[in-house]
């Protein structure tokens, strides 16, 4: 289901910002920097707010429901990650 109309958003896509252990945004403005764009006319921040709240509670129940993400999100991408096959001169490392 379409949540925000002007940045055709799904609340699937707003679910997918949580990560499974319940951490990631807790404000509409959040998801919406998390999802790569941002708040236009703001119907829908109610709306966002309540599906990141209950997308957060069935994290706390362990229900995984969130588990499988359609996006990589930002917030949620570790440093481990992000630095994978990125190699560094030697000289840099040691500076």
């Amino acid at each position: 289901m379409i949540v925000c109309s002007c940045n055709v958003l799904s609340c699937r896509q707003i679910k997918g910002t949580i990560a499974p252990d319940g951490s990631g945004p807790t404000t509409a403005g959040e998801a919406y920097d998390c999802l790569g764009c941002s708040p236009d006319c703001g119907r829908c921040a109610r709306e966002v707010r309540a599906i990141l709240a209950e997308a957060r509670a069935a994290c706390a129940t362990q229900c995984g429901s969130c588990a499988n993400r359609d996006i990589e999100c930002a917030v949620h991408v570790s440093v481990g990650r992000m630095l994978d096959g990125l190699e560094l001169p030697l000289d840099a490392a040691a500076a």
